[in-house]
This record gives structure tokens, sequence and C-alpha cells, in this order.
């Protein structure tokens, strides 16, 4: 980290040590919820084809860990038997 990050963080830390628990929750929420719109920017900003490819991905993995934990469940039901 470069200087001015590592002022802003020492900065950060002495203030939110000096606020009550519960006003430390809400910055931590706070800081928690711009973390999440940044996540959110970067994925609204990728292509529709990186898109797809990601969805067919993803798709792909589900159906496997689907068909897994079924073909487990199945023989943990017959052993039952």
């Amino acid at each position: 980290m470069n200087k001015i990050t590592d002022s802003l963080n020492i900065q950060l830390i002495e203030i939110i040590s000096q606020l009550p628990s519960n006003e430390q929750k809400q910055v931590l929420n706070f800081a928690i919820s711009l973390h999440n719109q940044q996540k959110i920017k970067e994925w609204n900003n990728i292509s529709d084809e990186e898109a797809a490819s990601l969805k067919v991905e993803f798709g792909d993995e589900d159906i496997n860990f689907t068909e897994a934990v079924l073909s487990d469940y199945l023989l943990h039901i017959d052993s039952e038997d």
C-alpha cells in the first residue's frame, strides 16, 4: 500500500474505534454495501456474450453437482431399505 492509503486506514481505524459498537456495526454495513455496489457495477459491465458464457458454465456446474448429490442420495436411500 502507499502512504495515502496507510494514512486513510489509520484514520478510519482511529475514528471507528471511538464509536459505540452499534455505530461501528452501521459503518461496517455501509462498507459492505459499498463493496457490493462495486461488484454489481463490475457485473453490469460485462458483455452479453460473456454473461451467456458464464450462464452456461454455471448451469453445467449446477447440473453436475445436482446429479452427484442425487446419486449419493439414492444410494443412501437404497442402503436404508
